[in-house]
This record gives structure tokens, C-alpha cells and sequence, in this order.
């Protein structure tokens, strides 16, 4: 095959797909592309192929979190690898996983013991928050945000029944939540079309939420931001995400952070960058120079002749790192103040200052950085005449 598709594109599904979307689209290729079905045919083998590797890696949530964020140059999760071999009919493919998980037995019921209970785990969410600079750098002990998702229905506890009635066996699967087809020789096991693989049906649905078992609402959440998170890090809420149908667990929240830019530092990891201007003299003379950071006061040391270039680092004035101790370094990459106006005085030292560096040979005619500062002023002055 030529270069690898899309994943979604594969699936037929958006990227915002929930597990279901997924689930359901993957069961339709499967089906169609089986080798069983087309044997001899490599075009459809192919595509069997592509479709499983998609499914294995979009609907384990962790391995999907990391190809959305690095596409196939995704770290290493330990990923699908599709053995031709490992299969040997329908009934294989889509039967002996029944009884031990696995990829088509999770998207096929997980076995008749998951089925027969009702209950599907819910849908993962995901939330993109906007933080301040400083939030993310310092963190918050308590954030709220409000969600919106699918939470059980009260009237019914997330059963879909009225009340005072309870699901009843499926009488076309008797509760295993899958049938057996046929094809030829052939036979697989199929989600029971009328149960739709629950195992179970309802009779009078409950009227709050139609039979669904859940609702839609909008919850707020409470959670704590660490300090040191940085731009597409997520943080997952346990259990806040989508009751499940039928009573089933909950999912898990995703919060997604998208820090905002500051004006002074620019972040790298666990360091941060800023421009420092200093003013020429002390560049020239040295001393001390006073600077503000996100922790308080302090200042930096500059030796005399110190270049307008310089970075000077001032140690564990960085960001607090997630995982260890400590913090990262902040980095003063120096720039020369110039000033814009002088006093009378002013201009007579850097004259003089001038005269002097010229007379030693230090500083050219039009030349140099002092020559540049009087110049300037020296220009501007004709102008005003």
C-alpha cells in the first residue's frame, strides 16, 4: 500500500467520533473486507488490515490521545500488529475473543457474561481550557469548569424503565447479547439486532428520558491544575465523563490545557527566556543590576565590558517541573538600553567620554557604539534648528 491514510479516514468517522461511532463503523469494514469473504482478493485483505490498525489504535483511549497529538511520529504504545495467520475463519475472528476481551471482543460485547448485564461503560470526554500564563506556571487548587454530557436519568436510576418495571431477558439472544449467522459454511456471531447486543429490552420505556437511560446536562466540575503544565498537556478526571447506557460505569474527563502567551518570558519546557535591557554604563562599568522574576526580587551580576549580547542564567527560577522537585532556569538574554533624550550634562560626559576613547584609538571616527548614542542626539538637535 502507498502511504498510510488518515486513521478517521479509514473508520469513516470524525475525529470527535465517541467510542460507539467508532465501534460500529469498525464492526461495517470488518464485515466486508474479511479475508473469508474475499478470498484471493488482496485489495480487500489490505483494507482489513488498514481497518484494524485503525480501530486498535482510535479506540484505546491513551494510544488515541497520542496520535491525535503526533499523528503516526506518535512515541511507541506498543502498537496493533495484524498477523494474517492468527485468524482462520468468522467464527474465529469474531467468536473466540468473545470470552477474553481483546479488540473484537470489546467491539463485538466483550463475551455473553458483558452483554448479559446491559451495561456499557460511558463515552470519554474532552475539555480544552484556556489558562493565564501564571496559572499554568503556579497552578490553582480549585478550577471549575462546566461540562456539558450525558448523565443517568434520575426518574429511572439509568435503567430506561419506568418505574416499577425492570429490563427483560432478550427472547431473541436469551441474554448473551449476540447471534449466530450464517453464510454458507461459514458462521459468525453477530450483535443481536433486536437487543442491539444489551441482552436485555425494555418494554415501557421511561418516559423522562425516552428509554435511553440518560439525559443531557451540563455539570460543573471542580479540579485542581498542577503547577508547571504547559500548552496540549491533558489531565484526566476520573469518572467525569458520560454515565454509561444501561447503568453502565462512567468515563473519564480530558482536560486539555491551552496556555496563553506571556509578554515577558517565552517558555521552553521547564525554563523560560526574557529580554533584559540594561543601560550601556553599567554594560561599560559592571555592577549590580536589579531584576524581577515570577518568585520576587532579585539580581544579576555584570562584570565591566559585559557584550550587549550576553545570556545570563539565574538557576531554579523556571517553572516548576510536574514530576521531581525543583524548578527550571530562567534565561536574561541582555540588551542595550539606549537612551532616547539626555540632559545638557548628560551630553557633555559622552562628549567628552567620546573625545577620549577617540584620542586613545578606541572608538573611530563615526564609528562605535558612543559615537552612534551622541550622534543621534547630536542630529537630533539639528533637526529642531
Amino acid at each position: 500500500m502507498g502511504a498510510k491514510r488518515d486513521y478517521y479516514e479509514v473508520l469513516g468517522v470524525g475525529k470527535d467520533a465517541s467510542l460507539d461511532e467508532i465501534k460500529k463503523a469498525y464492526r461495517k469494514l470488518a464485515m466486508t473486507y474479511h479475508p473469508d469473504q474475499n478470498p484471493g482478493n488482496k485489495d480487500a485483505e489490505e483494507k482489513f488490515k488498514e481497518a484494524a490498525e485503525a480501530y486498535a489504535t482510535v479506540s484505546d483511549a491513551e494510544k488515541r490521545r497520542h496520535y491525535d497529538q503526533f499523528g503516526f511520529d506518535a512515541p511507541s504504545q506498543g502498537g496493533f500488529q495484524f498477523d494474517p495467520n492468527q485468524f482462520t475463519d468468522f467464527q474465529d475472528i469474531f467468536g473466540s475473543f468473545f470470552g477474553g476481551g481483546g479488540i473484537f471482543g470489546d467491539l463485538f460485547g466483550g463475551g455473553g457474561r458483558r452483554r448479559s448485564g446491559g451495561g456499557e461503560r460511558g463515552s470519554d470526554l474532552q475539555f480544552t481550557l484556556r489558562v493565564p500564563f501564571k496559572e499554568a506556571v503556579f497552578g490553582v487548587d480549585a478550577k471549575e469548569i462546566e461540562v456539558p454530557r450525558l448523565e443517568a436519568c434520575d426518574t429511572c436510576h439509568g435503567n430506561g424503565c419506568a418505574p416499577g418495571t425492570s429490563p427483560q431477558t432478550c427472547p431473541q439472544c436469551r441474554g448473551n447479547g449476540q447471534v449466530a449467522m450464517r453464510q454458507g459454511f461459514l458462521q459468525m456471531y453477530v450483535a443481536c439486532p433486536r437487543c442491539e447486543g444489551r441482552g436485555q429490552t425494555i418494554q415501557s420505556p421511561c418516559t423522562s428520558c425516552r428509554g435511553e437511560g440518560r439525559v443531557h446536562r451540563r455539570k460543573k466540575v471542580r479540579f485542581r491544575i498542577p503547577a508547571g503544565v504547559d500548552r496540549g498537556q491533558r489531565l484526566r478526571l476520573e469518572g467525569e465523563g458520560e454515565a454509561g447506557r444501561g447503568g453502565g460505569g462512567t468515563g473519564d474527563l480530558f482536560v486539555v490545557f491551552d496556555v496563553e502567551q506571556d509578554p515577558l518570558y517565552e517558555r521552553d519546557g521547564f525554563d523560560l527566556h526574557r529580554r533584559l535591557d540594561v543601560p550601556w554604563p553599567l554594560l561599560v562599568l559592571g555592577g549590580e543590576l536589579p531584576v524581577e522574576t515570577l518568585y520576587g526580587s532579585d539580581s544579576i551580576r555584570l562584570t565591566a565590558g559585559t557584550p550587549a549580547d550576553k545570556v545570563v542564567k539565574l538557576p531554579n527560577a523556571g517553572v516548576p517541573r510536574l514530576r521531581g522537585s525543583g524548578r527550571g532556569d530562567l534565561y536574561l538574554h541582555l540588551r542595550v538600553s539606549v537612551p532616547t533624550k539626555l540632559s545638557g550634562e548628560q551630553e557633555d560626559l559622552v562628549r567628552q567620554l567620546l573625545m577620549v576613547m577617540r584620542a586613545d584609538g578606541q572608538a573611530p571616527e563615526d564609528q562605535g557604539f558612543l559615537a552612534k548614542v551622541f550622534g543621534s542626539e547630536k542630529n537630533k538637535k539639528k533637526k529642531k534648528r
